[in-house]
């Protein structure tokens, strides 16, 4: 079967697809640094670096070898997020907008050009918000297409260490098995230490789990948050801050992994490090990210949690079987 990923990233929807499609699986993102990884992660799969919204359709075809069978996509979310200042618009002034959030459209249409027996969207629940799921709805049935599911997933509800709450429109309903997430040091208690502790400890070299370097002044403020609280605050609208550098809890689940924040370990005064937070959004030892580490951190925390994709994969298989 032919698997066609849009807005790849790292790969971690791909995670749950790769069985299906062998070499007949293609990546295609704008980020050189994330597609990198995708490369690395997956050596039978073919890699596309283009802007989705100026892609042609015919260009996927021919790098695919024909049409897919199954569409999976992760377009840009960041106006739709509650983070953004501007979130509370109407969706319509955002999605048929000149910002990312019209790169929705483009996901849409390459969908109908291609026509796939499966397609799955995956983007922040608060899509939905402001008129967006009716939005989506109409963009779908001018295409012919009226069997669309919003499915929501919360992904700690299936097992994943992190607290992750998005939704994945689809042509097929998804009832996810229920599992019991692991707490944060369950998860990344085990990795060996950094620092003035790793002097003393012989153990092997676990990649992406490095020492983030931190100047004395954010340091004092690491030291002082207690847990559940953050080091750093942004704003959020004129009315919310939103905390950042949050100290996570020991013995609770995590707090969602976003690509652009930071979290601190529960137990020692620094940042978590790249491979703690893909611990977090359950990414084995062995998948590797690559690029600047801040593009390491992004990766991880703007991809879909393997866990999740492997569950959905499943659910897809059985629609198809």
């Amino acid at each position: 079967m032919k698997v066609l990923d849009l807005f790849s990233g790292a790969g971690g929807f791909s995670s749950g697809f790769t069985s299906y499609s062998h070499d007949s699986h293609l990546a295609v993102d704008i980020d050189p640094f994330a597609l990198a990884t995708y490369a690395l992660n997956y050596r039978e799969a073919n890699v596309l670096q283009r802007d989705i919204g100026a892609t042609h359709s015919i260009r996927i075809l021919k790098e695919l070898s024909g049409a897919p069978d199954i569409v999976i996509a992760s377009p840009p979310c960041e106006e739709f997020s509650r983070a953004n200042p501007d979130s509370d618009t109407p969706a319509a002034e955002r999605i048929y907008g000149t910002g990312t959030a019209r790169l929705l459209l483009d996901t849409i249409r390459v969908i109908g050009d291609l026509e796939p027996a499966v397609f799955v969207i995956e983007n922040v629940a608060a899509l939905l918000h402001k008129g967006g799921g009716e939005i989506v709805s109409q963009e779908f049935e001018r295409l012919g297409i009226d069997n669309i599911e919003f499915n929501m997933v919360r992904a700690h509800q299936h097992g994943n260490p992190s607290k992750r709450l998005r939704v994945f429109i689809s042509n097929v309903k998804f009832n996810l098995p229920r599992g019991t997430p692991p707490r944060v040091m369950e998860a990344i208690g085990d990795l060996p230490p950094l620092g003035v502790d790793a002097l003393f400890a012989s153990v092997e070299y676990i990649a992406n789990h490095d020492l983030h370097p931190l100047t004395e002044a954010r340091m004092k403020a690491v030291r002082k948050t207690p847990w559940r609280h953050g080091a750093k605050h942004f704003r959020a609208s004129k009315k919310r801050t939103m905390p950042n550098w949050v100290r996570l809890s020991p013995d609770q689940v995590s707090t969602s992994i976003i690509g652009l924040s930071r979290y601190i370990h529960p137990f020692e005064d620094r940042l978590l490090t790249v491979r703690e937070h893909a611990r977090l959004m359950s990414y084995p030892d062995s998948f590797v990210f690559t690029g600047p580490t801040d593009s390491q951190y992004n990766q991880v925390g703007e991809s879909v949690p393997p866990l999740i994709s492997h569950l959905i994969g499943e659910e897809v298989k059985k629609h198809l079987e």
